[in-house]
Order: structure tokens, then sequence, then C-alpha cells
């Protein structure tokens, strides 16, 4: 008897230990990332991490939920974000899928074992493989110091780790990892078991050899399931792999791999369901690590009682993100990291709600936690998976079990378990023992204090078992608030306006829009749940007051009821609830009468300081929907302003929307005045009311008149606007259009020089001008051309005239091209009986000196422009027809020579 008695106090000590309810309270792990569970079962994100880590990560706390300790493998930080004292330099490492994982040394809660596993990330980086450290929590003033570093336990192993309790007899947990045979470097093919037990780690380890596997991949998770039967190995392109584990002996057996079919077939993250039934892994497509794009991971589902359990499996997500971890946590729900890539998190965590149900109804949910901007990566903490090995004490209506309830307030729950001949039921709450030695626990009336975590120790007859632990988290919901509420309506039904019967809108009542409203005429349409079927048109049954019940549920369901009191106002329409507002056509130039009304400055003019709303038509008005507000486009029409004061309606007023027609005309864009001429008139188009001109100086506008004539004297821009005005109750009101429009100045050309090239086949003149005008160019009058440039012109006088196009003139200009006469035949007929140059007489180089010589040289004539020219004598006799020679000396200096026949 007394040897029982040694043995259940150790039990329970050891279980003590063990099982308490908080060690997995906090998780520190990505980018300063981190989550916190409370104790009715939430979750909250944590922002005070100090890690930064891409995959590997573990933290621990103490049984009450208080952090002890978390590291990334390399640095560990104590309970207050400080780095421990001796606490860098551990032989992990953050590109390790799982750096490490923490253990407490059984027996002794002062000293902590971190186990680090490392890996080899380029040439240079030595794998440190399978080491220990050890921390002390007594020490530094509470907040532990590392004690012991970097105790090697294998050269080489796989990124992976993971640890269950052995049994409670012998007091010890197995830490396991995958390395190879000889425990060097090579191909992974042998499962390592090393027992932490009240002594400390033995280094001996039970090897589990499987010949047939040959990982070379050492990347992917390593998880027991809860209850330490079963041993799942996750290993990227080598596979993934299912084992049976003897808790007692460490021993790793039975082999079997679990085909992937998904597209998705390179398993990273891995993750036992609470009831350890179904095995969830985390797939992706494995591509390249340091691309942004192009990844996909899968959320994979296998039934592990299932007879062919690769046949089991169900695709429960798929989504372009890189691969990442799974890990259980003590509310039962099963958590994902979702990074973009492998350098890239996400600042949330996918959720598996129900991971205790078959396929889709696990009820997966992306991006379901947020973390407050902190990222997590690809890696998230493990624990020793005994923490995890819970029944389910929650009963619901239906006759199944969970481990969570959400209720509300005044809702009754049960916990229950199985009712074991000579076990004894230690109940719990938040830590903190609760008085009832059954295996039920009632909740007949929740209150919201009853919200919290609920742990049950069944202690077996038997000494050798161990401890069944149940555990429970439960969510009481208080009820929303239903104060009393009240409706005053406006009486406005066109038929009778003061009969006190008329549309109410039932849902202006509702105070709080994340809330669920139902709508009653009476306690026992409650009771029936009969709801108002049109809350927004309820027509009240009593005259002028009512009073109706409402129903006020939350997202959780939870309901309560409160009353509604109807009450309506006459109101008559009276001149004095009438007013206008009067606006200008937006566009004269469609056929639409329409404008735009600017209601809020109507409101602030003519309502200031009160509450009130526009609407469209009365029903609008009256039912409180369709409200038009800010800048509303309109035809002329009758709007309404619904008056309140704290919701309720004071009056109606009636708004005249009319819309006047604008000035619609046209006017040229360009006017041309001739600046040589007299001023110009111009007119705009008549039948208007009133009419503004402007000049444009400066940037200012100067008002040159208000007649429908302007004489314009000046070039420049102008405005013209025209406007109608209408006389209203209010005054007059006057709308305008305008346009603009600019004075273009033009006048005659002054011919300022021209050029010419003569004396040769192909004469030429261009004409040189100055002046505003747009030209052009004629040698005759009437033919104009756009050029001032003239070819192959005859030698001799020819007039130059320049016309401006927008008529204001013509100048003209006589002009010399010289040229001379090939022959002359003086023969006394009148007919070309003399010769002289062309293009030259008493006006045109009038003193030019025309020298004749014959074949020989001499000179037989001297001539000038101002003559006749030469009649073919010399001393005044006749000579002979021959070819003689000419030299010209022009008067504006030109010399030119040529020769010219005599024919008889």
């Amino acid at each position: 008897m007394l040897y029982k008695y040694i043995c259940l106090f150790l039990i329970s000590l050891f279980s003590f230990a063990l099982f308490g309810q908080g060690e997995t309270s906090n998780w520190y792990f990505g980018n300063g990332a981190g989550i916190k569970f409370n104790n009715d079962g939430t979750v909250v994100p944590l922002t005070n991490g100090r890690i930064n880590t891409f995959e590997g990560c573990a933290s621990l706390s103490d049984a009450a939920g208080n952090l002890l300790l978390y590291t990334d493998g390399i640095r560990v930080y104590d309970g207050n974000h400080s780095l421990m004292q001796n606490g860098s330099g551990l032989y992990g490492d953050p590109s390790s899928t799982q750096s490490a994982i923490i253990v407490q040394k059984p027996q002794d809660p002062n000293i902590i074992y971190i186990f680090t596993v490392d890996t080899s990330t380029f040439e240079d980086d030595p794998d440190l493989g399978l080491n220990y450290s050890v921390v002390d929590l007594s020490l530094n003033g509470g907040n532990g110091a590392v004690i012991l570093k970097n105790v090697n336990l294998l050269e080489d192993c796989s990124e992976k780790i993971s640890a269950v309790v052995k049994n409670c007899m012998d007091n010890s947990i197995w830490v396991v990892v995958l390395g190879t045979y000889s425990g060097g470097v090579g191909r992974f093919n042998t499962y390592y078991a090393y027992e932490i037990s009240p002594t400390g780690v033995n280094a001996t380890p039970v090897k589990s050899t499987f010949n047939d596997l040959q990982v070379v991949d050492p990347r992917g998770y390593l998880k027991f399931s809860a209850d330490g039967k079963t041993l799942a190995s996750a290993n990227s392109s080598n596979g993934l792999y299912i084992y049976d584990f003897d808790a007692n002996t460490g021993v790793v057996s039975n082999q079997q791999i679990l085909t992937i079919t998904a597209p998705n077939k390179f398993p990273y993250g891995i993750e036992f369901s609470p009831n350890q039934q179904f095995l969830y892994t985390h797939t992706s497509n494995n591509e390249p690590a340091n691309q942004d794009g192009g990844h996909s991971s899968s959320l994979l589902q296998f039934d592990l009682t299932a007879t062919d359990i690769s046949a089991s499996e169900v695709e429960i997500d798929r989504n372009p993100i890189y691969r990442g971890a799974l890990q259980l946590g003590q509310n039962g729900k099963i958590y994902r990291t979702i990074a973009e890539s492998y350098i890239k998190g996400t600042p949330y965590l996918g959720v598996i709600e129900n991971p205790n149900e078959k396929g889709i109804a696990a009820n997966y949910k992306h991006n379901a936690i947020s973390l407050n901007g902190r990222n997590a990566t690809q890696g998230l903490p493990p624990f020793i998976q005994s923490f995890f090995d819970r029944v389910e004490i929650v009963k619901n209506t239906d006759g199944s079990t969970s481990t969570s309830l959400d209720i509300c307030y005044g809702e009754p729950f049960n916990l229950e378990v199985e009712n074991i001949p000579g076990a004894t039921y230690n109940w719990e709450k938040d830590g903190n023992p609760i008085t009832n030695p059954s295996n039920v626990l009632a909740i007949n009336t929740a209150d919201v204090t009853d919200s919290g975590r609920y742990s049950l120790e069944i202690t077996l007859s038997d000494p050798s078992e161990c401890p069944i632990i149940g555990e429970a988290f439960i969510s009481v919901n208080p009820l929303p608030n239903a104060p009393f509420l009240s409706l005053v309506q406006c009486d406005i039904n066109t038929n009778n306006a003061t009969d006190g019967i008329t549309f109410f809108n039932l849902e202006q009542a509702i105070f709080d829009t994340s809330y669920t409203f139902s709508f009653y005429e009476s306690p026992a349409d409650i009771t029936t749940n009969s709801p108002i079927t049109d809350p927004i048109g309820y027509v009240n049954s009593t005259p002028f007051n009512q009073t109706i019940q409402y129903k006020v549920a939350d997202e959780m369901g939870c309901e309560n009821f409160g009353e509604l009191e109807l009450t309506v106002r006459s109101v008559v329409f009276t001149p004095d609830d009438e007013k206008s507002f009067y606006q200008c056509d937006d566009n004269p130039e469609d056929l639409l009468l329409e404008s735009t009304f600017d209601l809020s400055d109507f409101q602030q003019v003519n309502y200031p300081n009160k509450d009130i709303a526009f609407y469209a038509t009365l029903e609008d008005a009256s039912l409180e929907q369709n409200s038009i507000s800010g800048v509303y486009k309109s035809i002329s029409k009758t709007i309404y302003a619904r008056i309140e004061d704290s919701n309720e309606c004071e009056d109606i007023d009636v708004i005249h929307l009319v819309v006047n027609p604008t000035p619609s005309f046209t006017f040229d864009n360009e006017i041309l005045w001739c600046t040589d001429g007299p001023p110009l008139p111009i007119k705009a188009p008549g039948g208007f009311d009133f009419y503004r001109w402007y000049k444009n100086e400066g940037g200012l506008n100067q008002e040159m008149g208000n007649q429908q004539d302007l004489q314009v004297s000046s070039t420049g821009n102008y405005t013209l606007l025209a406007g109608y005005i209408y006389n209203t109750n209010d005054g007059s009101f006057e709308c305008t259009n305008e346009v603009e429009f600019e004075v273009i100045p033009s006048n005659i050309a002054k011919i300022e020089d021209e050029r010419i090239e003569d004396i040769w086949e192909n004469n030429l003149i261009e004409v040189i001008v100055s002046g505003d005008g747009d030209y052009e160019y004629s040698l005759d009058g009437n033919n104009y051309q756009d050029s001032p440039e003239f070819r192959n012109i005859q030698p001799g006088f020819p007039i130059i005239y320049v016309r401006d196009k927008n008529g204001c003139g013509i100048a003209r200009k006589k002009i010399s091209v010289i040229g001379y006469p090939k022959f002359f035949t003086p023969n006394g007929d009148n007919y070309n009986d003399s010769w002289q140059i062309i293009g030259a007489n008493s006006l045109f180089q009038a003193e030019s000196i025309i020298s004749i010589y014959n074949r020989f040289g001499q000179l037989v004539a001297q001539i000038s422009p101002k003559t006749e020219g030469w009649d073919g004598t010399f001393n005044n006799n006749a000579l002979p027809a021959s070819d003689y020679w000419f030299r010209v000396s022009l008067e504006d200096g030109r010399i030119f020579k040529g020769h010219f026949a005599l024919k008889r």
C-alpha cells in the first residue's frame, strides 16, 4: 500500500512537470513575430520577439503560461526578451528546418535542455550536427543563464528533430533525430532516440536503421503524434514517411512511404490532428528559393485509419505560396506559415479550424491570424508533442466531443469524460482547483466569468498507467446590449397626413451594424419566430404610438431582446415648408435642361446647424432610403429635406430644384482688324438680356462695353458674356454664357525691297515685304500666288502687286528688269528700227552708258537709255548687216556685255 502511494506521488510530480497547462502558450518565430494563446482559446499577436529566422525556432513557457525562453538555435532570449547570459553561439542555424527544440529536465523545473540541429548553407559552412546546451533558470536573478554549451551527440544529422514523453514510470523524454548509420556524413537512414531522464541526457542512443531509406535531402519536419505511437518524417524531395514508435524502448519501426498525388509533391511541414486520426502536410513545388514568383503549395490531409493511407489524400488548400510549417496549438487548431518566398514572409498565419474533421470539413482558413505587421517566414516552434496529448472534454448537444466551445451568456455547458472505475478526477480552471470529484462538470447558466481554460487530470487506479489529461477552452460571450429604442416618424402619407399611420424604416433604429437585428410586432411573434418581413417599409398598426419588440444578435449568435417605440408626428405642408434652388443649365448645347446642384452648400445656407438629409421622393424621405447629398445632377424636379433631432423626424420640407436655360450662341474665335483702317465694329448675337465685353490685359479682364455692339480699336484677347435675367421670389437670378475670341491684326503690305536677277534667259524677281497681314503676290493684278518669287520674267517695267488676303488692301510697285534685243532691222518700217537695252529709261537706270562696237572693236555708237536707241548708222552712214558688240555700264554699277545682229 505504501509502494502504491509513492508511485502515485511520483506520477503526480512528473505529470505536473510535463502536463502543465501553459508550456505552449507563447510562440516566437519569423521576423520578430509571435502569438499568445489565451485561456479562452483565443489567439493574440505578439510583437516583442527578437529572433529573426528564416526557418528554425523554439520557445517554452511555464505551466501558468509565462514565457521562459525562446531561441533561433543560435541565440537564446529570456522571458524578458533579453539575450540570456552566455546565450549566444549555439550550434543551430536559422536556415535549418527545426533548428532547435526545448526540453525541460524531468523532476527539475530549473534545468532546460536546448537541442540544436545544424545545416550547411554554403560551401565553407560546416554542419555541426546534433548538439545540446543547458540552461539553469535559477541563475541571473531568475532570468536564467546558459551553463553548458554545444555538447555534441552526432557529427551530422538531418534538419529535423522531435520529442515525446517515454512513459510515466521512467520519468523520461525521448528526443529523436534522423542521421546516418555511422553518425557521420552520408545518406540518412537511421533514427536516433536519446533519452532525457532525471539524471540528464543519455548520450548512447537507441538506433533504428532502415536500409531501404536513402534520404539525401535534409529539409522537412519530424513530428510525433501526441500519444507518442506514430512518427512522421517529411524529407522534401525524398518523400513523406510514417513509422510506429515504441515509447518504452525508443525503437522506430514499420516504415511506410505516403505517395503524394497533389501537384505540389515536396513535403515540408507536418502535423497530427489532436485525435491523431489525420496527418497533415504542407507540400510545395520546390521552385528555387531565391525567386520571387512561381511558388505553389498544397495543404494535404491523410487518414491514418484508412486501409490505404496514401489513397486517403485530400487537398484542402492550394495557394501560390512557399513551403511552410504546421504546428498544433493548445486550443486544438493547427497553424500554418504562408510565406511568399524563402526570404519574404507574410504578416499572417493560416489555421485549420477543425483538424479532427475529414476533408474540407477541417475548415482551413487562409490569412486567419494577423501578426500585427510582423512577418512569419517558414518555421514555427516545435514542442514535446506529449503536451498535446489531451482528451476532449467538451460534451456537445449532439453527443460529440471537442476541445473548445463558444457559448452565450446564460447558456449551459457540460465538461465530461468517461466514468472510469477507481479513477480520481481533479478539475482546474485557469490553474485553480475546482472541487468536483465527478467525471462531469456541469455549468447550468454560464456567466462571462466562466470563460477560461479547464483541465482535468484523471489518475487511474493502476500506478503504471500515465494520468489522462483533458482540456477545454471555454469562451462565454456576453449578450449584446439591447436598450430601449425609439423612432419618431413624420406622417407624410399623401392620402392622409393626420391619421398617425405612416411608413417606418425600422432599420433606422439599428445602433450597431456589427449586430444582426430582427423586429417583431409582439412578444408572441418572438415565441413563434415570426419577424416583420419588411422592416424597411413597415406601416404601424396603432396610430401615433406603438411599441414593438426587436432581437439583436452578435456574430456568435448570442441574442438579446428589447423594445422599440414608434411615434408618428403629423406633418402638413405649407408654403413656409417650400424652398427653391435655382441653377443654370450645365450644357446649353444639348437638348436636356439639366444642372448640378450643390446640396451641401444649400444645406449650410438654409439649414445651418441642423440634422437634415435630402431625398428624391417622399417615400425615400419617409423610409430614410437612398439619400442624396453633395453634388447632385438633376433636371427641374422636387426633392425633400427630412429634418431630424436625435434621429427623430421633426419636419419635411419641399425643395424645388429649378433649372433655367443658359444662353447658347456662337461667335468667331478670331476676328481680323485692319490696323491701318478705322476701328472695327463687332456685334454679339441678339436675344439676350444683357451683354458684357472684356479685354484681357495682363491676366485681368477689363470691361470694354455692355451693349450688343462694340467698336474694337486694339488687338488682343477678348471675352463676350451674354446672359438671361430670371426674376424669382428671392430676387433676380442670372444665367450667363461666354466665349473667348481674339482680335488679330492685319494691314496693307509695305514693299521693303525686291531681289532681281536679270540680264539672263530666266530672269527672277523676289518681293520683300513687311506687315501684319497674310499676303499674296501678282505681276498682272489679276493672277495671284502665295510665293513672293517670280521666274522667267521678260525684261521691261513690270508692276508688283501685293494683296492682303484679309482684305486690308493692295500695295503696288513698278520695277525694272534689264534685258536687250538679239537683233534689230533699221529699214524705216517703224518696227524694230532701233536697238536699245530693255528695262532702262529716263526713270530706271537713266544714267547708264551703252557703247556699241563693230566686229573689229571699233566704237560705232554710244547711246543713253533716255534716247530711242541706235539707228544702225555711223557718221550718218548706214552700217552693213553684221554682228555688233555692246558694253553697258548701268547706273547701279553693274556692267555687262553682249552682242546682237543688225539685219538689213
